[in-house]
């Protein structure tokens, strides 16, 4: 939710804020004459939106990209893991209906068409090369060896040269979500597959200078650790469907490191370790979501995966502030009152 607020001028030593009388108000696309392809163009645009809570960064090297089907996608991104990523946008939820596919069905197929892409070269060819002769106007004998020095750059920064494709992950924003796309996008999840779904929606304040235009980003899946998560989603599978109506909206989202480090719990250049693996497991907190470990900056969830058998692990239950001898998760919850305000769930 956004609020909009003034601040009084009276006292600038103890300023108070109330309330501003004039409302946001939720407004559609279409309402605003924006047609699908202006959110479109403004995540190619600015793509950061997506990734600002996230534990990766997307680099965008294609637009309605077409399969051997005939069928374009939306954009085509390249994550900091090294993940090839389709992005499907969809204006409103009556874009969705007008659809012959279904959102996630339709985001799946041209995820597929990416996963016989084994090389940078291959995905340059296929598709950098004519975003950047599109969009940046090379010709296209240069566009291939930029884009293979620059899609390098890019993995060699985040050292994922090596998981290059190993994975894809999905995408899908609107400004609003059917139930039945949330409710697949869920169970997808559930499988192993990567997608996340982000609203995206217009907001309007009309006040004495005319209107004020907003956009609010909210990540609607996947929230909170996996563990909570799919508790949450098992448990309301099985209820009758009055059970599940009145649960709606349980799912949790709880601080993250960057939180931490900003409301002072922890400290970048924190020691951590991985419980039970304190020989080999040593690093220190960065900025961000991030640790450094063995001299390379990488993701804490990155981290933390090297050392979980299976691979997929909370990293805040495993992660162990040498200092302070508790886990990420045991200070989160130690000092909880600390985030009051910043609008996370409580830990129950």
């Amino acid at each position: 939710m956004l609020v909009k607020i003034k601040l009084e001028e009276e006292n600038m030593e103890a300023r108070k804020m109330k309330k501003n009388e004039y409302d946001i108000s939720k407004v559609t696309y279409k309402s605003l004459g924006l047609v699908e392809n202006a959110l479109e163009e403004f995540l190619q645009e600015n793509i950061e939106v997506l990734t600002q809570e996230e534990d990766y960064d997307l680099m965008v090297i294609g637009k309605q990209v077409r399969n051997n089907n005939n069928k374009r996608t939306d954009l085509v991104a390249l994550d900091s893991n090294g993940n090839v990523v389709v992005i499907e946008i969809k204006r409103d939820e009556e874009d969705m209906r007008m659809r012959k596919d279904n959102f996630e069905s339709q985001a799946i197929r041209y995820a597929a068409s990416f996963t016989k892409i084994t090389s940078v070269e291959g995905l340059v060819e296929k598709v950098y090369a004519d975003y950047l002769v599109r969009f940046e106007h090379i010709s296209r004998d240069l566009a291939i060896e930029t884009g293979i020095s620059r899609i390098l750059h890019f993995l060699n920064k985040y050292d994922s040269f090596d998981n290059f494709n190993a994975d894809q992950r999905i995408i899908l924003v609107a400004s609003s979500f059917d139930t039945n796309v949330l409710s697949a996008s869920a169970w997808l999840l559930s499988k192993a597959v990567d997608i996340s779904c982000f609203e995206i929606a217009p907001q309007v304040i009309e006040g004495e200078g005319g209107a004020e235009y907003l956009l609010e980003v909210k990540k609607l899946l996947p929230l909170g650790s996996d563990e909570d998560y799919f508790t949450e989603i098992i448990s309301s599978e099985q209820k009758r469907p009055s059970e599940r109506k009145q649960s709606q909206g349980t799912r949790k989202t709880f601080p993250k490191l960057t939180h931490m480090l900003e409301v002072g719990i922890v400290e970048e250049g924190d020691e951590i370790f991985f419980k039970n693996r304190e020989d080999y497991s040593q690093a220190f907190i960065h900025t961000s979501n991030n640790v450094e470990f063995q001299g390379k900056i990488i993701s804490l969830n990155a981290w933390a995966k090297q050392f979980a058998a299976s691979g997929k692990v909370n990293a805040y239950d495993y992660a162990i502030v040498k200092e302070q001898k508790q886990t990420l998760s045991e200070l989160r919850l130690k000092h909880y009152d600390m985030f009051e305000g910043m609008g996370f769930d409580p830990i129950q």
